[in-house]
C-alpha cells in the first residue's frame, strides 16, 4: 500500500528537493502544496498519513496552518520545516502540537527518519491501550505514595501501583516520535508547584501538568527513601524503563528534565547555569513567593531557552 504525504512550502527549490527524495521510496507518495490555503483544500479532498510544513510562508504561515490541522485532523503527525535560527521557533511548534521539526536544508536520511516515526505514531494510534489508569486515579496514587504504602520494603522491590504510575508518566510525557532526547522540562517550587513547563508532547493537558509537580516530588522522595540511610549518594537522576527524570536542585526551585537516552555533562551544566541565572534574577520574588505566576514573568522564557540549548546540544553530539 502506498502512503500519501503532504508537503507544504512556498519555496520551489524545497518542493523540488523533497520530490527528488521521495522518488527513492516506492512505498510513499508525495503531494505538494504551495501555500497553507491550498493545503487546507487538499486535506479536505484526500487523507494523508502526515504533513511536512514550512513555517515561514506568505499569507497564512506554517504555525497558523498547524493550529488548523491540530483542530481538524488531530491524529495526523505534522513535521515543521524551518530555516529560522530563532531558538523559540521549535519550542513554539512543539507546544502547538508539532511532532518534530527539520532544519533546512533537509537531509534525505532525516526526512526518511521522521516519516518512519510518523508511521509508528499512526500505528500506535490504532492499538488498543490496556492497563493505563486515568489521571484522576493517578492523582490519588500520588497523594499517598511512600515506600511503606507502595509496598516497597527494600530498594529494588516492585509494586503494581508503582508500575502503573510509571506507565502513565511514560504515556503522558514521552513523545516517542521526537528525534532528540529532551522531552519535557518542569520548573518547580519547593512545594511542588509547577511554575513553568515545556513539553514536546501535545497530549499533555493542563490537568496533567497540574499534578506533575507533586508526582516528581513524591517520586524523588520515594526513591531517596529507598536508598540506604548510610548512603551519601545524591539521587538526582532516576530511570524508569526507557526514560529518565533528571533533577537539578536550586535554593528556591527545582528543575525536572525528562529525557531518553543519555544526558551529557555539558547538558547537566547548562541546566545548572540556567537555574542559577533564573534564581539570581528573581531572588526577591522567590524569597516570599505566594504562588502568583505573574511575579515570575521570565520563567517560561527561561525554560524555552533551556530547551533550545539542550536540544541543540544533543543534535550536535
Amino acid at each position: 500500500m502506498v502512503i500519501s504525504i503532504l508537503a507544504v512550502d512556498d519555496d520551489h527549490a524545497v518542493r523540488i528537493s523533497l520530490s527528488v527524495m521521495f522518488r527513492k521510496w516506492n512505498d510513499l507518495e508525495l503531494r505538494v502544496a504551495t501555500s497553507a490555503e491550498d493545503a487546507l483544500v487538499m486535506l479536505r479532498e484526500e487523507k494523508y498519513m502526515m504533513m511536512l510544513c514550512d513555517i515561514d510562508m506568505p499569507g497564512m504561515d506554517g504555525l497558523e496552518l498547524l493550529e488548523h490541522v491540530r483542530l481538524e485532523y488531530p491524529e495526523m503527525p505534522v513535521v515543521m520545516l524551518t530555516g529560522n535560527q530563532d531558538v523559540s521557533t521549535p519550542v513554539k511548534a512543539f507546544r502547538m502540537g508539532a511532532m518534530d521539526y527539520l532544519q533546512k536544508p533537509m537531509q534525505t536520511a532525516d526526512v526518511r527518519q521522521v516519516v518512519d516515526r510518523a508511521m509508528e505514531v499512526r500505528e500506535r494510534q490504532t492499538d488498543v491501550k490496556e492497563g493505563i489508569i486515568d489521571i484522576d486515579e493517578m492523582m490519588s496514587m500520588v497523594k499517598v505514595i511512600s515506600s511503606e504504602k507502595m509496598g516497597l520494603d527494600k530498594a529494588g522491590a516492585s509494586s503494581a501501583k508503582f508500575r502503573k504510575i510509571i506507565e502513565v508518566m511514560n504515556e503522558k510525557l514521552i513523545n516517542t516520535a521526537k528525534r532528540g532526547n529532551i522531552h519535557n522540562i518542569f520548573l518547580l517550587s519547593k512545594a511542588g508547584i509547577v511554575i513553568a513547563t515545556v513539553t514536546t508532547k501535545a497530549a499533555v493537558s493542563d490537568k496533567d501538568t497540574d499534578i506533575m509537580g507533586s508526582m516528581f516530588n513524591a517520586l524523588k522522595e520515594f526513591m531517596q527513601d529507598a536508598v540506604s540511610d548510610s548512603s551519601s549518594d545524591a539521587l538526582d537522576d532516576i530511570q524508569f524503563g526507557d526514560f529518565h527524570v533528571r533533577f537539578c536542585t536550586g535554593a528556591y526551585c527545582d528543575l525536572a528534565v525528562i529525557y531518553t537516552g543519555n544526558l551529557s555533562m555539558k547538558a547537566e551544566d547548562t541546566m545548572t547555569d540556567s537555574l542559577i541565572a533564573f534564581e539570581l534574577s528573581n531572588t526577591a520574588a522567590l524569597e516570599n513567593w505566594s504562588g502568583d505566576m505573574d511575579e515570575l514573568p521570565a520563567a517560561q522564557e527561561t525554560l524555552d531557552h533551556l530547551f533550545a540549548k539542550l536540544d541543540r546540544e544533543h543534535s550536535n553530539e
